[in-house]
């Protein structure tokens, strides 16, 4: 569940062209940063990737010399290499600001280079205003003015918040320049800023071209976390989940296995509350017939020790029947009395240890002590391989669950958790794919969101920033993982998509919704790659050999190009933006005989395009 990692996202990442000497910036505010404030520090961590850092001087721009830094590999953690320039001036929690700097270089394969850059807290908790990638200008030897719109999280003095830049996305060479963050404080709202930004930058003409021959995951299909009687609630399904299970196609399930609840006392089982609420929920899902994996959270204290909600408690090795036990109780009591089999179990994020903690070597040793007694009381619930508290530590923890191969049997689908999705290199991601292609296992992202301390700020679910972000987690994710499950947090009222009564449905709302276009149960993905390193795209194929796209434009306004597809088929195109969601474009279309389509693309849009 999201209880740490980064606060929110409030802002997509806008790359501003700007001609030298021009500023695309809105009018007024004051600077954070001195004009030299690239040059005031060094660059960490540049063995860590092999790297050098330098300066170079620059002619024909509004500056004179740029930071270069050449870097020879990638690294696990985007921030491995960085740059931490710290804020002088204390900034308030509300406070607009754009963050700015001029950017170029390519890659050791000749590709756009990239970078990050994040405002956040200069010591922990690390709190972050801003996180998003950036990439430099298609055109090899031009600069590209990046700036990112966005909203300070939280109060901080002089020196307690810092600007940094991550580089370590690979063997690359990036110069950078001109580094700013601008304050309006409350003289602008973010919408305002957003808008002028977004305005200056058009994303221009996108060719996108989709291989449908590239055939790859076949989707269960999206579906969501039902976890509130984990937390204490007695009712079985809230407003909001009824909402969602009325107006969404729910393609699978995670739901929350109450262990403090169901067992407060060794041996004592407790058929009420929390725990009747959470039997009541799987005895609904299982009679949708949608599959489900039951996840531990909290464990009781006679069990686990600590505090309530404690993070990073380890399970004694002699408490490890007595918890088997406890939680086979509560799978027999589900199969025996509320007529459901639960496909698969996990223990919430045990590599961060969000209430239980557990290194590979004990997660396995656990495993094998459960496998044996659920094969004894046959059970014919798995547990599904991971779990992580995110994509970047999924690849090593599941790899040593997968080299013991006494554990085999008792094993399903992979799984991890997409809160790094939007931080963390693409090759990271693409290394989860990996890990599912040398196992033959699926993968399975069990907590899908693109910020896991969203829940700290004041009301942020109704933003059109949160549904945009949401799809973009999505696109990256199902792309490169090769995930065939995507389980929002979550579908009840926690994270929501509607109103706690269920009346109102949010901007992500509407946005699932369109993406179960693409993402929906039996359909295949396919390749497809955007020119234009801005946007994500996904595709994919139904039985029937139609093709749907989803498209998230991040920027301005531009044109899609799109080769391909069917040759004179018949065409929709579905749009979501700030203005309204989910919304017809107009105009009755097809393909060329070639397959090929030009398709409209609005500033900071989730695009659906369904070819028949």
């Amino acid at each position: 569940m999201p209880v740490r990692h980064c606060l929110p996202l409030l802002a997509v990442l806008l790359p501003i062209a700007a001609a030298a000497g021009q500023s695309a910036l809105p009018s007024g505010g004051w600077r954070l940063l001195a004009p030299d404030a690239l040059f005031g520090q060094p660059v960490g961590g540049l063995g860590q990737t092999g790297s050098t850092a330098s300066t170079a001087d620059v002619a024909g721009m509004p500056f004179r010399k740029a930071l270069r830094v050449t870097l020879a590999r990638s690294a696990a953690e985007s921030n491995a290499t960085q740059l931490c320039v710290p804020v002088a001036a204390p900034v308030r929690r509300g406070d607009v600001a754009i963050l700015s700097l001029y950017l170029r270089g390519r890659t050791a394969a000749g590709k756009p280079a990239k970078v990050e850059a994040l405002f956040e807290r200069s010591r922990s908790p690390w709190t972050k205003s801003l996180t998003r990638g950036a990439s430099a200008a298609r055109q090899a030897g031009s600069w590209r003015r990046i700036a990112a719109p966005f909203q300070v999280a939280e109060d901080t003095d002089a020196g307690d918040a810092m600007v940094s830049i991550r580089l370590a996305l690979g063997a690359q060479t990036v110069e950078l320049a001109d580094l700013q963050v601008t304050n309006y404080g409350k003289t602008r709202t973010l919408e305002e800023v957003t808008a002028l930004a977004m305005a200056a930058n058009p994303l221009g003409d996108a060719p996108i071209r989709v291989r449908r021959s590239d055939r790859r995951q076949v989707m269960v299909g999206l579906g969501g976390n039902f976890c509130q009687p984990r937390y204490g609630r007695v009712e079985p399904m809230d407003a909001v989940g009824e909402h969602n299970l009325r107006g969404l196609q729910v393609a699978h399930a995670r739901v929350g296995l109450p262990l403090n609840h169901w067992m407060p006392e060794r041996g004592r089982e407790l058929h009420g509350g929390p725990a009747l609420a959470a039997l009541e929920q799987l005895q609904r899902l299982s009679k949708l017939k949608v599959p489900i994996v039951a996840s531990v959270w909290e464990g009781p204290q006679w069990l686990l020790g600590g505090s309530r909600e404690q993070s990073g408690r380890v399970l004694p090795r002699d408490k490890y029947t007595d918890c088997i036990e406890a939680i086979a109780s509560f799978l027999v009591a589900a199969r025996d009395q509320y007529g459901v089999t639960v496909d698969y179990l996990s223990f919430n994020e045990p590599d961060y240890g969000v209430n239980f903690k557990f290194k590979p070597a004990e997660m396995a040793e656990f495993i094998r002590l459960a496998g044996k007694l659920f094969s004894l009381l046959e059970l014919k619930t798995r547990f599904v391989v991971a779990d992580t508290a995110n994509g970047t530590a999924f690849p090593a923890y599941a790899g040593a669950l997968l080299a013991d191969k006494g554990i085999a049997p008792y094993l399903g689908p992979l799984a991890f958790h997409c809160w790094d999705v939007l931080s963390a290199p693409d090759e990271t991601y693409a290394a989860i794919g990996e890990v599912g292609r040398r196992s033959g296992k699926p993968v399975w992202c069990l907590e899908a969101g693109h910020d896991a301390a969203l829940w700290e700020k004041p009301s942020p679910w109704v933003s059109w920033d949160n549904g945009l972000l949401t799809a973009l987690a999505y696109a990256k994710t199902v792309a490169l993982t090769r995930a065939s499950v995507m389980d929002y947090w979550t579908y009840q009222d926690n994270y929501p998509l509607a109103s706690s009564d269920g009346k109102q449905a949010y901007p992500v709302f509407h946005v699932i919704r369109q993406m179960e276009e693409v993402l929906g149960a039996g359909r295949t993905i396919v390749g497809a790659e955007a020119e234009a390193d801005d946007l994500r795209v996904t595709a994919s194929v139904g039985k029937g050999g139609d093709v749907a796209l989803l498209v998230v434009n991040p920027i301005g306004p531009g044109r899609g190009l799109l080769t391909g597809l069917p040759a004179g088929a018949a065409v929709r195109v579905t749009v979501s933006d700030s203005r309204s969601q989910r919304r017809p474009q107009p105009g009755v279309r097809r393909t060329s005989p070639h397959g090929a389509l030009t398709v409209p693309l609005p500033g900071r849009s989730v695009v659906t395009i369904e070819v028949k």
